[in-house]
């Protein structure tokens, strides 16, 4: 499986049943608290991928299960597309106590400019993926604020001679206590028909350290489909 993890998503790769994750709290018994600071995500971002990180997730929903995310640090300098880049392992291994097929591992290589924004991806299996232009990641942001990514445009392989749909990507910025926010990455993935095929959410806490890490993965799928996996 792939989540939209490059986190947008984590940037994540989910071949089969998957999931992107629930709700963001922090705010104790009362609920969220919209804080008044401004919050630097592009920072965060950055330094979530320059460093890396692994996660462990419990899944619930119509499937149960583990889920074990690493990303690797964006230290190794490649090319991508015909210019430099960075690039990251990407490693998601999932199991489901209910569901089947019962395990997976999803694989991939996510590629990043100098500055560690997402140029896309190469996954294991052939499909490959690029952004049609650089996502703009904001550098002051506030609860409430909204704002679009951009477009991931997915192929068969490198070639890009077959198209295999896109992925549209935006955010929303969502209360969480009097000094923190949640990062909602949000991506739509849609088929060759342009029917969409699932949403995920991807959130990420943002501190007023600059810490950026990712808390809760949410995919619902859609087309016919009624699973919904949580990933907290």
């Amino acid at each position: 499986m792939k989540k939209n993890f490059y986190a947008f998503g984590v940037l994540c790769l989910f071949t089969l049943l998957s999931a992107c994750g629930g709700g963001g709290g922090g705010g104790g018994a009362s609920g969220p608290v919209t804080s008044t600071n401004t919050f630097d995500v592009r920072a965060g971002w950055s330094r979530l991928i320059a460093n890396g990180f692994s996660k462990t997730f419990v899944i619930s929903g119509t499937c149960s299960g583990t889920d074990s995310l690493t990303v690797g640090p964006a230290n190794t300098s490649t090319t991508f597309e015909g210019g430099p880049a960075l690039s990251s392992n990407y490693v998601d291994n999932t199991t489901f106590t209910n569901c089947t097929p019962a395990s997976s591992i999803g694989t991939a290589t996510n590629y990043y400019d100098s500055n560690y924004i997402p140029l896309g991806s190469s996954i294991l299996g052939g499909k490959y993926e690029v952004w049609t232009t650089a996502p703009t990641i904001p550098v002051t942001a506030r609860v409430g604020d909204v704002g679009i990514f951009g477009t991931l445009n997915k192929y068969n392989d490198s070639t890009k001679a077959v198209s295999a749909g896109r992925q549209d990507n935006s955010y929303v910025i969502e209360a969480d206590t009097a000094t923190s926010a949640i990062a909602n990455f949000i991506s739509k993935n849609y088929n060759t028909s342009n029917v969409l095929t699932s949403t995920e959410q991807d959130r990420y806490r943002i501190a007023a350290d600059g810490s950026m890490p990712l808390i809760s993965i949410d995919i619902q799928y859609a087309n016919g489909s009624t699973t919904h996996l949580v990933m907290n």
